[in-house]
């Protein structure tokens, strides 16, 4: 009985020293996986800012909008079912980042037309039912979205108005503007008066200066409105083509100046220039321009 009783008191303590209630085990908590227990200032790869894509894009005019049309088995009538046309638009991610790009024509988050990120044309079929009537006009208006994509999931949906004008509408509100842009001359630099973007008006009506508005957001910043000429703000636009005129015409352009403030340091920026029609209060266009 005795020898039975030893035994069972090994056992036992046996059982407590290997649970840890004799203070042998370290009872040290171990971290989940991946988190950081640093408790230093050192920056970590969730610290660091994941900026957005940016875009361009326009309607290819070069290519004539096209009716689909079928016909009425029975009175031989045509009908139109839907709208081809074409639309450019390229993208970038100024984190270097893997972006994915593609059109939502039924503005339901959805990519319905993959793109090729560096540039690419193309055919968009937009179903006649989703065309709207522009009252008091004999024309109709569809918006459609470019949507960008990173590899972290930062996205932009950037919206395109296509207008399908009738025959009979020929007022200028229904002109569609199309602007480019490129790099200015001469390098970006940490002074306050460096040549920014060009940007050029490649088709559309006259615009008086007057009802211009154009403001840059650079690296997804803030945006500034520029004043025209008059180095009033903290950007400037200098008219280059025909400046005889209060207008800026097709094939007139801007260079986008830094005034009294280092918008653009050292190195290369992505610049993103919207132009506003003020009596309207309708952005005409968004054009993204590399100043280096």
């Amino acid at each position: 009985m005795q020898l039975l009783r030893a035994i069972n008191v090994l056992t036992l303590a046996s059982l407590l020293i290997l649970t840890g209630c004799f203070g042998l085990a370290d009872d040290t908590i171990t971290p989940a996986d991946g988190t950081n227990t640093s408790t230093d200032d050192t920056t970590t790869s969730s610290d660091v800012i994941n900026n957005e894509p940016s875009s361009t894009f326009f309607i290819n005019y070069n290519q004539e909008l096209v009716e689909n049309i079928v016909y009425d088995q029975t009175t031989g009538d045509e009908i139109v079912t839907s709208l081809t046309l074409s639309v450019y638009s390229a993208a970038v991610d100024p984190d270097g980042d893997n972006i994915t790009c593609g059109w939502d024509i039924g503005l339901d988050g959805i990519v319905d037309y993959p793109t090729i990120c560096t540039g690419e044309f193309t055919n968009l079929t937009i179903p006649i039912a989703d065309w709207i009537e522009i009252p008091g006009t004999d024309s109709s208006i569809h918006s459609i979205a470019l949507i960008v994509t990173d590899e972290h999931g930062a996205a932009i949906a950037d919206i395109l108005d296509l207008y399908n004008e009738g025959e009979d509408d020929e007022g200028p509100g229904l002109l569609l503007y199309v602007f480019g842009g490129e790099d200015a001359t001469g390098a970006v630099t940490d002074g306050t008066g460096d040549d920014l973007v060009r940007i050029t008006m490649s088709q559309g009506s006259d615009l008086n200066w007057a009802s211009v508005s154009v403001k840059i957001s650079v690296d997804n910043g803030a945006p500034v409105t520029c004043s025209n000429g008059d180095a009033s703000g903290n950007c400037d636009l200098i008219e280059f083509g025909n400046t005889g005129d209060q207008y800026w015409s097709v094939g007139d352009g801007v260079t986008i100046v830094e005034s009294r403030q280092d918008l653009c340091t050292s190195g290369t920026c992505v610049i993103m220039v919207t132009i506003t029609n003020t009596l309207g209060g309708q952005v005409i266009d968004s054009v993204t321009a590399i100043a280096e």
